[in-house]
């Protein structure tokens, strides 16, 4: 068995407000739901340990408020970010129509070394949902 080296991954979740971003990060981490609405205030993170080609990987998932009066917070939350996944709802169509600008403002706070090939996740939110139960 080879040597299992600790490595660091930090992915930022963005998206407009509502869309379910804390919910899929409490899911995918501590595989818990709730179904009351609670906006995010700045920004959060979990982590989650994950086995990797023989790797120990420390996903460390960054929640942020989706409100635009927080956008400011970026450059400090964004910084040294590996992975930025772009959330919305798919019950919304604003909400996928918006993912350009939160990508655009992420690429501007971030400054990655590579922007061109800098790693981006859109994800479709909420397709258990339905249009008649919102």
């Amino acid at each position: 068995m080879s040597s299992r080296k600790k490595i660091l991954l930090k992915v930022i979740i963005l998206g407009d407000s509502g869309v379910g971003k804390t919910s899929l990060m409490n899911q995918y981490v501590n595989k818990k739901f709730s179904a009351s609405y609670k906006a995010t205030i700045g920004a959060d993170f979990l982590t989650k340990e994950v086995l990797v080609d023989d790797r120990l990987v420390t996903m460390q998932l960054w929640d942020t408020a989706g409100q635009e009066r927080f956008q400011s917070l970026g450059v400090a939350f964004y910084r040294g970010a590996d992975c930025c996944v772009l959330v919305h709802d798919v019950n919304n169509a604003k909400s996928f129509d918006t993912l350009d600008s939160w990508r655009d403002e992420f690429l501007i706070q971030a400054s990655p070394m590579d922007p061109e090939s800098f790693p981006f996740v859109v994800l479709g939110n909420k397709v258990d949902v339905g249009d008649d139960k919102r």
